[in-house]
């Protein structure tokens, strides 16, 4: 028989949070011919998980292991689940600086989640990213020679390497969520500064090409030509997005109806295009220039509208 046993400081929701975990890996994770089975005890300010295990088979190489990396990926569930939050918090609030962000840090926490799930599940004990792993793997070398660990105090001496990453990340979540915010403020701008503007083009068809991000087109199939607009974004031309020089030039047209052919493929440039100018905006996927594939408008079969 193997017994380990997890002190818990008395803070119920740390403590709730593991009980679910465990309810969860109950259902969930089979460990035959290992049972595996716990009781809780209080002792002074701790609640203590205490852990047994057994064979009912001859233990060998790989069983003899089992009940260890249960409880590691019990601990390391819960890192992530319960204590990760609190300390990702704790970090923002040394980021964070102006009352108003910290208002806004609801909002934030989307941004370092992304970074932090590695497209993963939340909530999902079984999936096992790069870093649950690396929790894993310390309580698992932690728990070969002992049999006893202070969760909390194994969490702030042993992991922290884990921390200095999560400050990385809150700090580029930060980051991408004021580059974010930036970038709305902006189309935001842009939508009222277009819903003011008088219409200059019925139509602009915006056409893929080799030598330039997009090709121009008026109703008639003529190609619009912007030289000022290419002089101005061709100086700092490696910075400047697609996006940002189609943006531009449609500003500067004041289109009443805009068609992006061949755009399927391109679901940002969709979205970055009708989150400016709405309902102005169709797509194209069937007309002579999208079938065929061919970088010039066919002027005299214009997409309908």
């Amino acid at each position: 028989m193997q017994t380990y046993t997890l002190f818990f400081e008395n803070v119920p929701a740390h403590c709730e949070v593991f009980r679910s975990i465990l309810h969860d890996m109950k259902e969930r994770v089979k460990t035959d011919p290992v049972r595996i089975t716990y009781e809780e005890q209080q002792q002074d300010s701790f609640t203590l998980f205490r852990f047994q295990s057994w064979c009912q088979e001859e233990y060998n190489a790989e069983t003899i292991e089992w009940a260890r990396a249960y409880i590691s990926l019990a601990v390391a569930e819960w890192v992530l689940r319960a204590k990760e939050p609190e300390v990702m918090e704790e970090i923002a609030t040394d980021l964070i600086l102006s009352e108003e962000l910290e208002e806004e840090w609801p909002s934030i926490i989307p941004f370092v989640q992304r970074l932090c799930l590695e497209e993963t599940i939340p909530g999902d004990t079984l999936q096992m990213t790069s870093r649950k792993a690396r929790i894993y793997r310390k309580v698992f070398d932690y728990l070969e020679d002992e049999r006893h660990i202070n969760v909390l105090g194994f969490v702030r001496f042993r992991l922290q390497d884990h921390w200095n990453e999560l400050f990385e990340l809150v700090e580029t979540g930060l980051d991408d969520y004021l580059e974010d915010r930036q970038y709305q403020e902006f189309v935001d701008l842009l939508r009222y500064f277009v819903a003011d503007q008088e219409t200059k083009q019925e139509v602009v068809h915006v056409v893929p090409s080799v030598d330039k991000p997009f090709h121009l087109y008026d109703k008639h199939g003529e190609r619009i030509w912007l030289e000022q607009l290419d002089a101005i974004l061709s100086v700092d031309e490696q910075k400047c997005r697609d996006e940002d020089y189609l943006v531009s030039a449609l500003v500067t047209l004041a289109p009443e109806r805009i068609v992006l052919h061949l755009a399927e493929d391109r679901p940002s440039l969709i979205q970055t295009v009708k989150s400016i100018f709405e309902t102005r905006l169709m797509t194209c996927h069937s007309c002579p220039l999208c079938l065929s594939g061919r970088r010039i408008l066919d002027g005299n079969k214009p997409t309908p509208l």
